[in-house]
Order: structure tokens, then C-alpha cells, then sequence
């Protein structure tokens, strides 16, 4: 698959993701970050001086941002990387390509340290590439992707009148050739 249609599949996951995030877990999220990503989170999305310092107001100008400035995937990357930093570490030569198994097992500790809403966002960002991750998203429904299908609802058709229109056309096109 390219990398543009991974990109965008990421992206709509990361929108619908974040979507369902309340204001406050939004708040949390970036305010655990460190220092150097704190700042870089905040260029991103377009936080102003001292949007840190009100956590009541945070998740809204965290919302209002990656909205406006459409940058979805980054920012479910950043908010999510405390978690994936800790899971690498864990994880050890493994994180290269964890099994369902070796994820499973990590999932309680980091859950319980970072909250699942970080978790699904890690998760997010390795379901199309590292096969644990992809096993995991289609075993575990906090992790199935939610909200409409890429390419939106599928098309369903009448049969009879599908059929009706065929003939129509070659009506047409038998008159025509008279």
C-alpha cells in the first residue's frame, strides 16, 4: 500500500479517535508531555503562550488546533508518545515486531500508567505496519477502528432496476442504428 493511502487511513482513524476524546482526557494527554514534545505539540497545533498553565481551558485549544490546522495523525502521534516510548522500552528487542501475545501481556501496565485513550492512540500508529498490532486491532474491539468506513457507506443497488436501465440503453442503442 503507499505510503499516501497509509497516511490517509491513519489520518481518518486518528480524527475519529480523537473525536471521541472528551476535552479534560485531551487536557491530560498534553499535559504529560515532556518538556521538548510539549513545545513541539504546542507549534503544531497552534497553542498559545500559556496554554499549559489553564488545564480547564487546554482540551478545547488542543481540539480548536488539530481541527483548524488539520494535523489529526500528528497529533494523536504526539499525544500517544509517552506510552509508545515507555511499551518500547519494555517491550525490548520485541518492539521491532511484538507478537499478539508479548502485546496482550503489556497492555494492562501501560493502560493503567497512561490510560487506554494513549494506548489506542499507539496502537493507532502501528496497525498498519507491525503485524501484533494489526492481530490486536482485529481482536480487541477498544482498538477496532470506529466511525463510517474509508470511501464512506456502501453503494447498494437495485438489481430490477439495474436490469431495467440495461435494456433501456440497448432500446436506445438498436434504435439508433436504424
Amino acid at each position: 500500500m503507499s505510503d499516501d493511502k497509509d497516511r490517509f487511513l491513519l489520518d481518518r482513524r486518528y480524527a475519529s479517535a480523537l473525536a471521541d476524546v472528551d476535552d479534560a482526557t485531551l487536557a491530560t494527554l498534553a499535559s504529560a508531555l515532556e518538556d521538548e514534545l510539549r513545545d513541539a505539540f504546542a507549534r503544531l497545533v497552534g497553542l498559545p503562550e500559556g496554554a499549559f498553565d489553564d488545564a480547564a481551558s487546554l482540551g478545547a485549544l488542543v481540539r480548536e488546533g488539530y481541527t483548524r490546522r488539520k494535523v489529526a495523525h500528528d497529533t494523536g502521534i504526539l499525544l500517544a508518545e509517552p506510552c509508545t516510548q515507555y511499551s518500547i522500552e519494555k517491550l525490548g528487542e520485541a518492539s521491532e515486531d511484538p507478537t499478539l501475545e508479548q502485546l496482550n501481556g503489556l497492555l494492562p501496565e501501560i493502560t493503567e500508567k497512561f490510560g487506554i485513550v494513549a494506548v489506542q492512540l499507539m496502537v493507532i500508529q502501528y496497525s498498519r505496519s507491525l503485524k501484533g498490532f494489526r492481530e490486536l486491532v482485529a481482536s480487541d474491539e477498544r482498538f477496532a477502528p470506529k466511525g463510517e468506513p474509508v470511501g464512506g457507506v456502501l453503494l447498494t443497488k437495485d438489481e430490477a432496476e439495474q436490469a431495467a436501465k440495461r435494456e433501456a440503453r440497448k432500446a436506445r442503442k438498436a434504435a439508433k442504428k436504424k
